[in-house]
Formats: structure tokens, C-alpha cells, sequence
């Protein structure tokens, strides 16, 4: 029984892993330059991705996946991490200036790339649509707990909030999603053929995501971690999404739900944590290196946890 629940759990993380060590390759080998992966990714956020969140969401029904208590749960859970977070950054980290960007590395998940690639990978269309949902309420909480945080600790300039919902409300995933709930809550017909083009480019946005987020790596850096670097990746991919998913489980939680909760808490640091610090004036090769290592370790980590989910309620 454990071999067969083994082998589903990495039929799930499996292709994650694949596509992201295949990406690293044509790196390393120039098959793929910087404005590859400059493009590719405009393309998926621009395009492929909000498609593909648009065609699943429209299509499901939104009785079955949209589901209060979880999003209020995902909310409470993201500031209760953001403030664990914090507390161990005080404790621990130093210098000063570091805190900012250890913390928002510690409860910003990559929602966009990996979270959805594990959910619907691992529940299907179901997950899928699940996952864009906590995706569209965890944006906005992180995008506010993140400008908070790094002004704070800003050693230079810092965002305002204005700035930062206008970036929200022009978020192309953002827009996809209302769009999307908008379509599916009040049944507005959507040509098939439309539809059809727009389920062709979605099914190029996880694989795509994937690859460029392996070509992005610097795999380098992995020899400047320093135990700033081992802390948030031991928060971030195993105390905080065991942290989540207990208190969800205690809450009754289970299923589909439970695992796409669990998935998404535990995906690696968000690569637009790396922009927002960058525009911060902070600690950008901090921040970078925390994405590189957390999505390598989170990779492992959310196949056990998954693995341990299964054989639970088996």
C-alpha cells in the first residue's frame, strides 16, 4: 500500500522536479539565454497563465470549490507565519537590515508557478481551480504583510500601499480570476472556440513557468548560503506548512482542500519577493538566493508531506 501511495506521490512532484532540472540544463548548456527567460516569463503572466486560470475557473463550479472558511483559514494562517516569521527574525537574524527580506521569504509562497503546477498536478482541474482561488486572496495579503515589513526595515526608499493595490487590480492573474468567477457564478456562455484557443496557450503556462524558473537559477549561490539562508529554508518548506496544515486538520479540513492548503504553504519563496526587494533598496542577493534554495528543498519536501497526507487518511 505505502509503495503504491509513494509511486502517486511522485507522479505528482515528480514532472515539477523534471521541469524545473531540464531548465537548469539548457542553461547550462546555452540553449537558452536571459532574454529567453525574460520572455517566456512575460509570456506566462501575461498570457498562458491567465488563460489557463480562466478556462478552469469558468468551467468549474463554483458551488463545489469556492469555499469560505478555507479562504478566511489562508488568510489567518499567511499573518499568523508572517508573525512567527517575524518573531524568530528578531531573535535570530542580524544584521537589522536582513529581517525584511528573511521574513517575507519565510510566508511568501510561489504561488503562480509551483503552488499551481503541485495542486493541479496532484488534484486536477478540481485543484486547479481551488488553488486559483487561494492564490487571488494570498496575493493581496502577501503584497500588503511584504511592503509593510520591508519598509520597516528599509534602509532606502520604500512603496506605498496605493501603489501597491493599484498593482494588484492590474495583476493579470488577478484579472483573470474576477473575470473568471464572474462567468462561472452568473453562467455568461463562453463560445467553445474560444475557449478551445484558450485551453491550447493555458497548457503552456505551467510547463513553461517550470522550465524558465530552471533557467533562472544560479545554482552558484547555493555556496554563499549562510545559516540566515538554512533558517528560512527549514521555516519555510517544513515548520510553517506542518504549522498550517495541523491547525487546518484540527479545523476539519480534509481532501482535496487539505492537500491543496498544504501544497500551497509549502511551494518555495515567491520570485516577486526578489522584485519587491530589489525596488527596496534591500538585500537582493539575499533574496535570490533564498527563492534558488527554498525551491530546490521545497521540491523534496512537499512530496513527503504529501506522501504523509495520503498515508494518513488512507
Amino acid at each position: 500500500m505505502y509503495l503504491s501511495i509513494l509511486a502517486d506521490t511522485i507522479n505528482v512532484t515528480g514532472p515539477i522536479f523534471i521541469l524545473v532540472a531540464i531548465g537548469v540544463v539548457l542553461k547550462r548548456i546555452d540553449f537558452v539565454d536571459d532574454k529567453f527567460i525574460q520572455t517566456s516569463s512575460k509570456l506566462v503572466f501575461s498570457l498562458c497563465l491567465p488563460l489557463l486560470l480562466f478556462t478552469t475557473i469558468s468551467a468549474s463550479d463554483l458551488k463545489e470549490t469556492f469555499n469560505l472558511a478555507l479562504l478566511n483559514f489562508s488568510v489567518v494562517a499567511s499573518v499568523a507565519a508572517f508573525l512567527f516569521s517575524w518573531i524568530v527574525a528578531i531573535a535570530f537574524v542580524s544584521p537589522r537590515s536582513d529581517r525584511g527580506v528573511f521574513i517575507q521569504a519565510c510566508f511568501r509562497s510561489n504561488l503562480g508557478v509551483v503552488g499551481l503546477a503541485l495542486c493541479a498536478n496532484a488534484y486536477g482541474d478540481q485543484g486547479l481551480a481551488l488553488a486559483s482561488l487561494l492564490m487571488a486572496t494570498l496575493t493581496v495579503t502577501y503584497n500588503i504583510l511584504s511592503v509593510g515589513i520591508l519598509s520597516f526595515y528599509a534602509g532606502h526608499e520604500s512603496l506605498s500601499l496605493k501603489r501597491v493595490f493599484i498593482d494588484i487590480l492590474k495583476n493579470p492573474l488577478i484579472i483573470a480570476i474576477i473575470l473568471a468567477v464572474i462567468v462561472s457564478a452568473i453562467q455568461i456562455p463562453v463560445p467553445r472556440i474560444i475557449l478551445s484557443a484558450g485551453e491550447y496557450l493555458g497548457s503552456l503556462a505551467l510547463p513553461l513557468a517550470l522550465l524558465g524558473t530552471g533557467a533562472g537559477m544560479n545554482l552558484k549561490a547555493i555556496r554563499d548560503s549562510s545559516l540566515i539562508t538554512i533558517l528560512a529554508v527549514v521555516m519555510k518548506t517544513a515548520l510553517i506548512p506542518l504549522a498550517v496544515t495541523l491547525a487546518a486538520i484540527m479545523l476539519g479540513f480534509e481532501g482535496v482542500i487539505l492537500g491543496s492548503l498544504f501544497l500551497m504553504f509549502a511551494s518555495p519563496t515567491a520570485t516577486a519577493s526578489f522584485i519587491m526587494v530589489k525596488s527596496m533598496g534591500g538585500n537582493d542577493a539575499l533574496a535570490a538566493n533564498l527563492i534558488m534554495v527554498t525551491t530546490l528543498v521545497s521540491i523534496l519536501t512537499s512530496s513527503l508531506g504529501l506522501f504523509l497526507l495520503r498515508v494518513y487518511y488512507e
